[in-house]
């Protein structure tokens, strides 16, 4: 009879274990849908448009003072014979100046974009992660998954956005261990 309540007990105990389990639970976002979505994006996007129309018209007026010059320099190379060699070579170093500026510029312009794309996208995937965190938490989710629409074979691999680790058991020395093992 012990044996029996004693066993009742145990059983009962385990199933009181098990319940008190927390299921793992998975989800995944589509990274490139929310990239075309998320108005922060379509704001970034305006203010992009907006430095990109601002630079090509700086840089049309400084090609436009190029252009200016270099017809300047060609017209008086029709009468070099009223030239001196230091005014002609004036009129070239100013015409090299001003198409150096015109590709320094441009170069710059590009490099200014660059920067502010590369820093504004890493911000935007900040953003998702925070709100990846939230909704996990909002909603008992475990780990969230990153995924695109259109994966070729260069992108086979998941990303995990989000693991609430207190969720889960960590396996890591576990899996040193294995690792380690191997090594001498």
């Amino acid at each position: 009879m012990k044996k029996i309540i004693c066993t009742v007990f145990l059983l009962a105990g385990s199933v009181g274990l098990f319940a008190q389990a927390k299921k793992v639970s998975t989800a995944y976002i589509f990274e490139d849908y929310i990239f075309e979505n998320y108005n922060g994006v379509k704001k970034l996007n305006e203010e992009l448009q907006k430095k990109q129309e601002n630079f090509q018209t700086e840089f049309n007026k400084i090609a436009l003072e190029y252009q200016e010059a270099n017809q300047q320099y060609q017209e008086s190379m029709k009468n070099i014979a009223s030239e001196t060699s230091e005014s002609i070579n004036s009129k070239l170093k100013r015409v090299q100046g001003l198409r150096e500026n015109a590709d320094n510029f441009q170069r710059e312009s590009e490099k200014q974009l660059q920067e502010f794309m590369g820093m504004n996208i890493a911000r935007v995937k900040e953003e998702i992660q925070v709100a990846a965190k939230t909704v996990s938490k909002q909603q008992g989710i475990t780990y969230i998954f990153t995924r695109n629409k259109t994966e070729g074979p260069m992108t086979p691999y998941r990303v995990v956005l989000f693991a609430d680790d207190t969720k889960t058991a960590n396996i890591s020395d576990d899996v040193l261990k294995v690792l380690n093992a191997g090594v001498k």
